[in-house]
């Protein structure tokens, strides 16, 4: 008798492992199998596009296994119809006007049917293993945001990012920007958030993939923020690559990018940062404002600083709400 129950228990043991081994297995047959949907938001891009859609082109994950959706920011330079002539597997989205990077998104969300959804700049080049690594980090029981590993396009032993991070002003900075390729980058693991620029998100049914009223820069951060504070980390996919010309949606020197990632910076803050931090950012912006105004010689600049603190001052009621509900909600929300 007892060398049969020892027997049966043994067997009730087998068959759990076995049972658990199954779920374990099926989780990632799942991940592998997953229809994903590459999201692309292109603007005057006529000098990029074509790289980065025959990049996709080469994937070592087969074609029936994802999709790519451009949406085109009414483009003057022919960069649609480039999409439409040379890549007519692509799903094309022609909007009449420039939604920017944040709302050109949620619009080829609408168009998209992965329950994967991938974010990809017109300007990068993607790895021919870059879409099917970045799958493969993704956790169908735990979904966050999984960042690729950027690499500047001049120069692709240069890191562009290794996921991003926050500083103590709430600046939102590249992880390993302009340091060496040399290895440090390749075990993965957590991190603060992804860059836009190649990303997987997780996306709710019936909600967007960024807040609109970024419009570009900065949406990337407060993704990862407010889902960090949900109970979802971020995590770097390292042999997830892609190379990227840093800064050519608005030129990292034009009076529209300062304007943008100045005024973006501080909302971000209010919206999930500590009190202390919300507060700092807001009156640095205002600091800013006045240095700037005083160097007649950057007036552009200082133009666009001011301009930002007047955006900024406008939109802070509703960050102030967002920041309530947000931090309102349960840890593993999916609101």
């Amino acid at each position: 008798m007892r060398f049969l129950r020892a027997s049966r228990k043994r067997q009730r043991r087998d068959i759990l492992r076995c049972s658990r081994f199954r779920i374990v297995e099926k989780r990632v047959q799942d991940v592998k199998e997953s229809f994903a949907s590459v999201l692309i938001v292109n603007f005057n891009g006529a000098r990029h596009i074509a790289r980065c859609l025959s990049g996709l082109e080469h994937q070592t994950l087969p074609r029936y296994r994802f999709e790519v959706v451009v949406v085109d920011n009414a483009s003057k330079d022919g960069s649609a119809d480039v999409v439409a002539k040379e890549f007519p597997w692509v799903r094309l989205v022609r909007s009449k006007k420039n939604l920017g990077f944040a709302s050109g998104n949620n619009l080829a969300l609408s168009y998209a049917r992965g329950p994967m959804i991938v974010l990809l700049n017109n300007d990068t080049v993607p790895d021919p293993y870059w879409l099917e690594e970045l799958l493969r980090e993704i956790d169908p029981g735990e979904p966050g945001v999984v960042a690729s590993k950027l690499v500047f396009d001049a120069n692709p032993r240069e890191i562009n990012s290794g996921g991003l991070t926050i500083l103590r002003d709430g600046r939102g900075a590249d992880a390993g920007f302009r340091r060496p390729d040399d290895g440090r980058f390749e075990a993965g693991g957590p991190v603060f958030a992804g860059c836009g620029a190649a990303v997987a998100v997780p996306v709710s049914p019936g909600k967007p993939v960024f807040d609109p009223c970024y419009f570009a820069y900065y949406e990337d951060l407060d993704l990862g923020w407010h889902n960090r504070l949900a109970g979802r980390p971020a995590r770097l996919a390292a042999r997830s690559v892609v190379r990227h010309i840093h800064g050519a949606a608005a030129g990292e020197t034009s009076p529209l990018f300062t304007y943008l990632v100045e005024r973006n910076r501080a909302l971000t803050a209010v919206r999930n940062a500590d009190p202390f931090l919300a507060v700092w950012s807001g009156l640095t912006l205002a600091a800013k404002s006045v240095r700037t105004a005083m160097r007649p010689k950057q007036w552009r600049h200082g133009l666009a600083v001011l301009k930002a603190l007047g955006s900024y001052l406008f939109r802070l009621p509703v960050a102030l709400n967002r920041r309530y509900q947000v931090r309102s909600w349960p840890q593993g929300s999916n609101r």
